[in-house]
């Protein structure tokens, strides 16, 4: 029953034994000074001051005795009173120091083990709630990591907080980004005046803004007040570690859509502009006619020879963009097999021999034995076909054109090099874009399309293989086409 009782009670209990024993003993003492004075009664002087002096000397005796008893119970009551205290000292100490493996020990009275109960239910669920909310954090971090679009956090005077990975990589942030002001960290004044009107307004607000200088890209961001969730989640996780009012920013990289609607703009305005140039010499010549030049012969055959030349460049136009669009929509299929290549540039220089001629052109193969290469046929007759004519249009009377083909280690070399007046450098990294002229009047004057080295890539690229361009002013150009040899 006293084990179950409370340190009051045992202290009481303590005390009660304590005085108990020491009244007990000093009753008896004091009964058997009384009785040895009584019988002193008879005695002479000198025997009852001794019996006083014994009785004095007894009493002093047992108020020691008590007082060394009463003060080796009190330690004893405050070592197993305090030992466990201590025990939950120590283990309150622990915890407070982060170790929430820490249990206080189960032991001493009923109010400490109480007391060590709820202190261990305590630290467990201040570890569960700390693991989930560890867990929490975890998931909202990859969450943000795995996003595609940037996420800005900023607090309430506008100081960043949070920067995911998508954001530094569209953006030039640095690490020394957090806690600074966004007009500090990204230098854009459209994005921190759309930052200052979304604090003042409820609503979401949309701005595109250009960011980064080596290469700038295109953000459309909105910018919206961040409110605190009602329940628990990864929303928060974000509310406890970002506390107080602020905003997001949400950034969606649109670079490459903008550069897709201005390829279309430009695409739809080259073949509007290609397309207006045959069809108003056709429209002008056949009106010509139809008022009065067909009664003349020579008027008549140039006019006719206006209407034919036009109308052979305009199905070239529509041919090379119905090709364009199927190799670009992947419906241009290749049958790729082991080929001879030494054929296919005798095939194509003798259907270009007769443009050669009339331009003065010395067209030269050097095509000696070579290894088969993995390629389609009707894709290499067609690269060279727009190399090859090419170099006859614009390398200029008189000059020479060189088709050379060579094995190199696991690959086949096809050049085709001309000594005309070359390409200007600052052309050669757009040569091979849709409708790019180097000079866009001789070009159409030649009857170009301006869309055939665009398929020579592609068409190259389809045979898993590369072109490259390399050009000196006065000295020509050479194209040098590599494909995969047959295994």
């Amino acid at each position: 029953m006293l084990r179950r009782r409370g340190i009051g009670a045992k202290l009481v209990v303590a005390a009660a034994l304590v005085l108990g024993v020491a009244g007990l003993s000093l009753e008896r003492l004091a009964a058997r000074d009384l009785e040895s004075a009584l019988l002193a009664e008879q005695s002479p002087r000198a025997a009852v001051d001794a019996a006083l002096l014994r009785s004095r000397r007894t009493l002093l005796v047992g108020m020691g005795s008590v007082v060394l008893v009463a003060v080796a119970a009190g330690a004893a009551a405050t070592f197993f009173i305090t030992r466990p205290i201590r025990r939950l000292t120590r283990s309150a100490l622990a915890m407070s120091e982060g170790d929430l493996s820490a249990r206080a020990p189960l032991r001493g009275p009923g109010e400490l083990r109480e007391l060590a109960r709820a202190l261990n239910h305590l630290t467990s669920e201040l570890s569960r709630s700390i693991a989930e909310a560890r867990t929490e954090r975890y998931l909202l971090a990859s969450i943000l990591d795995g996003m595609s679009e940037g996420v800005l956090v900023l607090d309430g005077e506008g100081h960043i907080l949070l920067a995911n990975r998508a954001l530094r990589a569209m953006a030039p942030l640095g690490d020394d980004a957090l806690g600074r002001s966004v007009i500090e960290a990204l230098r854009n004044a459209r994005l921190t005046e759309a930052i200052a009107l979304a604090g003042r307004r409820d609503e979401p607000v949309d701005v595109e803004v250009e960011l980064g200088r080596t290469l700038p890209r295109r953000l459309l961001v909105r910018v919206s007040r961040r409110k605190s969730p009602a329940g628990g989640g990864p929303g928060a996780a974000v509310d406890d570690a970002v506390e107080g009012p602020g905003l997001i920013a949400v950034f969606h990289d649109v670079t490459d859509l903008r550069r897709l609607e201005t390829i279309r703009t430009d695409f739809v305005a080259n073949v509007s502009h290609e397309l207006r140039t045959p069809v108003t010499a056709i429209s002008t010549a056949a009106e010509t006619l139809q008022l009065g030049a067909l009664q003349d012969p020579h008027e008549a055959a140039e006019f006719v020879d206006v209407i034919d030349r036009h109308a052979k460049r305009l199905r070239q136009l529509v041919d090379d963009l119905l090709d364009l669009s199927k190799i670009e929509a992947k419906t241009f299929r290749l049958a790729l097999s082991d080929l001879e290549v030494a054929p296919a540039i005798e095939h194509v220089t003798h259907l270009l021999a007769e443009s050669a001629r009339r331009r003065r052109v010395t067209l030269t193969v050097d095509a000696g034995a070579l290894p088969p290469a993995r390629c389609d046929r009707r894709a290499l007759e067609q690269v060279l076909m727009n190399l090859l004519d090419n170099a006859i249009k614009y390398a200029g009377e008189g000059a020479h054109v060189t088709v050379k083909a060579r094995s190199l280690e696991e690959q086949v070399t096809i050049a085709v090099a001309d000594d005309g007046p070359g390409i200007p450098p600052h052309h050669l990294g757009r040569i091979f874009e849709r409708f790019y002229r180097v000079d866009a009047g001789r070009s159409r004057d030649l009857g170009g399309t301006g869309l055939g080295l665009a398929i020579v890539k592609h068409l190259v690229e389809l045979m898993n293989g590369s072109i490259e361009v390399e050009s000196a002013i006065g000295r020509g150009t050479r194209f040098t086409v590599r494909l995969a040899r047959a295994a």
